[in-house]
């Protein structure tokens, strides 16, 4: 029984809170605390699939901006 209030407080934490956990992650600027309260609220498979699509919406980004760049120095 205490583990399904367990797994009902786990699941009913935003998606948006995944994405900002992980944001912060990789900018290196949460706090402990913080990261260790992410940890215990967020469900694993919450935490992967935002790093992917964040890593993913990064490099997209990143492959954008030097398209561009090398576009307009070649003109």
């Amino acid at each position: 029984m205490a583990d399904n209030h367990e797994d009902r407080n786990r699941t009913s934490l935003n998606p948006l809170k995944a994405v900002g956990a992980v944001l912060s992650a990789f900018s290196g600027i949460r706090a402990g605390k913080d990261s260790k309260n992410d940890l215990a609220k967020l469900r694993p498979v919450q935490i992967i699939l935002a790093a992917l699509i964040c890593a993913a919406i990064f490099i997209f980004g990143l492959l954008t901006l030097v398209r561009s760049i090398i576009s307009s120095s070649g003109s």
